[in-house]
């Protein structure tokens, strides 16, 4: 089942849109429609109407916005659970960037995961941007289903159509009209975005300037010129370096000495205005890098008619890949989930399959429900037989058993109760067991005692023994003073009995606090 995906691209010069299609690992490009405007004052009605009038596919529609605002920041993270990632990747940027953290949205792409750390590359954009571009779809009345940026969907299309390798490093220039866009890639991986003030506007000034063509006419001038003419243009504008090939050299050479990386083999550049295809040999020139714009389609199936000089098609192209599941840079705002229900009610076939589907998930439910249900059955039965195991053991005595449960909640309710009067004087869990501890450790292992009665109560504790004699005694009473929980100790009728064998006394303790 194939999915329609609607990538736009609003600039200054115009409108485009380019829609593809997607089918498990195909793809194809069906469409890609241009219109020449101001875009910089599109209005929701001239959005619906371009939609309308082309019959634009409104399934899943992706756009962007400039990418001249984008801030890019590298950050490392002490754990790799995206969760927990989602969490402090706002705290984590706030420090390294010039904007009240809340003014932004955040996307990030993870970059390597070690042993209990993530390495992250951060993107975030000023949210009045995105919501501007939001609230045109919007008020179109045109479901929107992600934002990106243009720079980094064109990079998308370098990725898929794998221009942009693993196995070297290479340099892409997205040109604007009026900034550029440099990234550098290192084994597959972003490591360098700049933003270069030049853009296409300063070519078309230089040209206007050389040749004495009309500004207002040579943006369509250049979209005629043929390859012998191309070539005398080049011949014009090769005199002065450009700019944008000074400003390049100078970020890629600060770049290099910051992470002694390799040098770009290659230079990609893409772009949405004619001229464009005059920049290869100029910054070949000047960089000493091989420089060429890319056709991505010459890389997949499609029904559009090449056009050598142009590259506008790079950013839809790019933004709809990432919408179709092919998210190499990871860049999106705003996305939202694909949703099933739109699709049923679009498609009879994928009405079809998704009543199978339900009803294959049915009878899985159902099964497993009635396992489910013996199965707890029988774990059921063995619970309650460990219950009474329990219960018989711990409170022999218990002869009829009804709740094995309730049973011995009231038994140690009760064994709670009784243990009560301890808890001002042994803490939270108190237990005759410290106060028969205490007085053992007090008192000397060597001596002849034995204790014929002890009596606990809230307040103290009262023994009475016998020992061979009175300095025993003394040295009894002079031990179990020593205890810190212990105010009190006093003897009581030591008598010598009949026969002089033995002294019998009795002894009272009181607790501290009593």
């Amino acid at each position: 089942m194939a999915r329609i995906i609607t990538g736009i691209e609003i600039n200054k010069y115009g409108i485009q849109a380019v829609e593809i299609s997607v089918q498990r690992k195909s793809v194809r490009v069906l469409r890609f429609i241009e219109e020449v405007m101001d875009g910089d004052f599109l209005t929701p009605d001239a959005l619906s109407l371009f939609f309308s009038e082309h019959q634009i596919q409104r399934e899943s529609v992706v756009t962007s916005v400039p990418g001249d605002m984008l801030i890019t920041r590298q950050v490392t993270v002490p754990f790799r659970d995206r969760s927990r990632i989602n969490k402090v990747i706002l705290y984590e940027l706030e420090p390294l960037v010039p904007f009240p953290i809340q003014e932004l949205e955040v996307c990030y792409r993870i970059l390597n995961q070690g042993k209990g750390k993530s390495d992250l590359l951060v993107y975030a954009l000023p949210r009045s941007i995105l919501d501007l571009r939001s609230r045109l779809f919007e008020e179109a009345a045109i479901p929107l289903n992600m934002i990106t940026v243009s720079s980094l969907a064109s990079s998308n299309t370098l990725f898929q159509t794998h221009m942009i390798q693993e196995g070297r490093s290479c340099m892409h220039l997205h040109v604007s009209s009026n900034y550029s866009i440099l990234s550098v890639y290192e084994s597959g991986i972003l490591g360098h975005i700049q933003r270069l003030k030049w853009g296409l506007d300063a070519l078309f000034t230089r040209l206007q300037e050389k040749t004495g063509i009309d500004p207002l006419t040579l943006s369509e001038r250049l979209r005629e010129v043929n390859p012998l003419e191309t070539t005398e243009l080049i011949n014009i504008l090769k005199d002065e370096p450009l700019p944008i090939a000074q400003q390049a050299r100078k970020s890629l050479q600060t770049y290099l000495l910051r992470s002694k990386g390799k040098a770009p083999a290659v230079v990609y550049v893409t772009g949405d205005r004619p001229g464009i295809h005059l920049l290869p040999s100029l910054l070949e020139k000047d960089l000493s890098i091989r420089t060429e714009i890319p056709d991505p389609l010459a890389a997949l199936p499609h029904d559009i008619g090449r056009r050598d000089h142009l590259s506008g098609i790079y950013a839809p192209l790019g933004m709809a890949f990432m919408e179709g599941g092919k998210d190499a840079l990871s860049c999106s705002f705003r996305r939202k989930k694909f949703s099933l229900i739109s699709r049923i009610i679009e498609s009879k076939k994928e009405l079809r399959y998704a009543i199978a589907m339900l009803s294959f998930v049915m009878f899985l439910f159902i099964t497993d429900y009635l396992i489910g249900i013996q199965t707890k059955e029988y774990y059921y039965t063995q619970i309650k037989k460990e219950m009474l195991n329990i219960l018989q053991g711990t409170f022999p005595d218990v002869k009829n058993v009804v709740d094995e449960l309730e049973q011995m909640k009231l038994h140690i309710k009760e064994v709670e109760k009784q243990n009560d009067i301890f808890r001002s004087v042994f803490g939270e869990k108190p237990s005759a067991l410290d106060v028969l501890n205490e007085i053992s450790t007090l008192i000397p292992s060597d001596m002849d005692l034995a204790i014929s009665d002890l009596t606990i109560d809230e307040k103290s504790v009262r023994f009475v023994g016998w020992t061979d004699s009175f300095n025993t005694v003394n040295r009894i009473e002079q031990e179990l003073k020593k205890s810190p929980i212990f105010e009190q100790v006093n003897v009581s009728n030591a008598k010598v009995e009949n026969d002089k064998s033995r002294v019998n006394f009795q002894i009272k303790i009181v607790f501290k606090g009593a």
